[in-house]
């Protein structure tokens, strides 16, 4: 069955820095750091794979063959579909269809009334979802904060506030095997049973190993559950030029590469076919703070191609970075680097781009400045929609007929066209007199105002008593077992 997805960046060539020689190149290089250099693997039944398809191990290192990285990149499909609470097909991950979400598990969430940051909570979890719910240029949620109510089943717990409180697709995280199994289960009662639940996935999880070239135990099991239910999964390097990673930009990219090559080769030996997204993460080390920039040039520069080597090279869905900032507070600053993050992104034709909302290094949420980038994003489309040749839009009948010295305030085809220009929603447009008498509204006050008017009104379509019955005894015994375990 065929579906429309409108998201698709609509220009002759997307955004690229290298060529497809460079590009090759890289990979030539990840390659030899696979085989030559080897990748420890905290996991046994995966070191087993690894083994039996050919590789050398030594240990806890496995030093994996090109042949097998090929293979691997073979099987893996070039599309994936993400389905909406409600079962309908909303997302095609794939080519340059570009949508973009929040980020997960900050520790704090700016507070608009104070100007500082408290520690995140579950209502903080209900109250960001219900935002992104309400807002028509966020297309996915990731679980925003860490909700320390729960230290043990925080995970489980972000998944069902997501859930009751919106019906778009979900990338999750999960401490561990067991807590991906809570929460695909959860998406089960969802849909009504696993079956479907993997027919029409909801969710995302994210995964990740911890650079230089370590896959820890619980990452790769992660990794491996998800393949054997094919359920789909990234794997994100996030590499840290000078800290974690070369302080060279292609050297990070050919190690980011490697790591996240690794985990999809394991993925493809658990269950050749299962969904994977491919890309992650490499940023600059600030020497001043020792903190990672996400929306510095160089950063930026690494996102866009990281995506040209995942669509160009290996034909996989892409992830990448949505609008995140190194800045304390919702300012001109956050939105300038959130901004620019955003469009190329968006123009590089990057398909799951994420951290929409994320400030001060990915350790602050913030609400406002989600809100903002959905007017951001909201433009940036209008840019990606590109230049409609058909023969209504090239206007020449209208033309012909207006003429010298006429006007076109008046025709039918204005009339029936003016919807078409895109219109903000908290950017103000107005004269200055009339802006002043309005109250003078900063963006960062209208956003502010925004925020607390969606919490305060909106209404998300809510769970069914069978889905919410089911949800909960999944978070009753997972709470039980963790008290257990004290």
């Amino acid at each position: 069955m065929k579906h429309d997805f409108p998201l698709k960046l609509n220009a002759v060539q997307p955004l690229r820095f290298l060529s497809d020689d460079q590009l090759r190149e890289i990979h030539s290089c990840s390659l030899e750091i696979l085989q030559n250099v080897g990748s420890e693997v905290q996991h046994e039944g995966a070191l087993e794979m690894l083994r039996k398809a050919g590789c050398k191990v030594v240990k806890k290192r496995a030093y994996v063959p090109a042949n097998l990285v090929e293979w691997a990149l073979k099987q893996a499909p070039s599309t994936v579909i993400l389905y909406d609470r409600d079962g309908n097909p909303v997302m095609d991950i794939s080519g340059r269809n570009a949508y973009f979400g929040t980020g997960s598990d900050c520790p704090y969430l700016y507070d608009w009334d104070t100007g500082g940051q408290h520690e995140f909570t579950t209502q903080d979890m209900i109250n960001g979802a219900k935002i992104c719910d309400a807002m028509p240029n966020i297309d996915f949620l990731m679980c925003l904060g860490l909700m320390y109510e729960y230290p043990v089943t925080s995970y489980e717990h972000q998944f069902a506030a997501m859930l009751r409180n919106s019906t778009k697709p979900m990338v999750v995280t999960a401490a561990n095997r067991e807590s991906i199994k809570n929460i695909a289960e959860m998406m089960a009662v969802i849909r009504g049973g696993m079956d479907e639940a993997i027919n029409k996935p909801l969710i995302i999880l994210y995964d990740e190993p911890i650079s230089p070239l370590n896959h820890y135990y619980e990452s790769i099991d992660k990794l491996i559950y998800c393949a054997e239910n094919s359920l789909p999964t990234n794997y994100a390097p996030a590499v840290m030029m000078g800290g974690t990673g070369p302080m060279t930009l292609s050297g990070a990219l050919c190690q980011c590469l490697a790591e996240s090559l690794l985990g999809l080769v394991v993925h493809q030996l658990a269950n050749p076919g299962a969904p994977f997204i491919f890309g992650g993460c490499v940023t600059d080390m600030d020497l001043k703070c020792m903190q990672p920039s996400y929306a510095s040039p160089t950063s930026n520069v690494a996102y866009v191609v990281e995506q040209e080597i995942g669509r160009e090279l290996y034909h996989l869905p892409t992830w990448g970075m949505g609008g995140a900032t190194s800045s304390k507070c919702p300012d001109a600053h956050a939105l300038s680097e959130a901004t620019q993050e955003a469009y190329l992104s968006g123009l590089t034709g990057s398909n799951m781009n994420h951290d929409v909302g994320f400030m001060n290094f990915g350790r602050t949420y913030s609400f406002e400045l989600l809100v903002m980038m959905n007017e951001v994003i909201g433009q940036l489309r209008q840019v990606f929609k590109g230049v409609d040749m058909s023969p209504e839009q090239l206007a020449m009948d209208v033309i012909k007929s207006v003429g010298p010295m006429g006007n076109y305030l008046s025709e039918t085809h204005t009339f029936n066209h003016m919807k078409e220009m895109w219109q903000p929603d908290l950017y103000d447009r107005r004269d200055y007199d009339k802006w002043h008498d309005n109250g003078a509204t900063t963006m960062e006050e209208r956003a502010a105002a925004k925020v607390k008017d969606i919490i305060a009104n909106y209404q998300p379509k809510p769970l069914t008593d069978e889905q919410e019955k089911g949800i909960q005894a999944i978070l009753d015994a997972a709470d039980a077992k963790a008290k257990e375990k004290k």
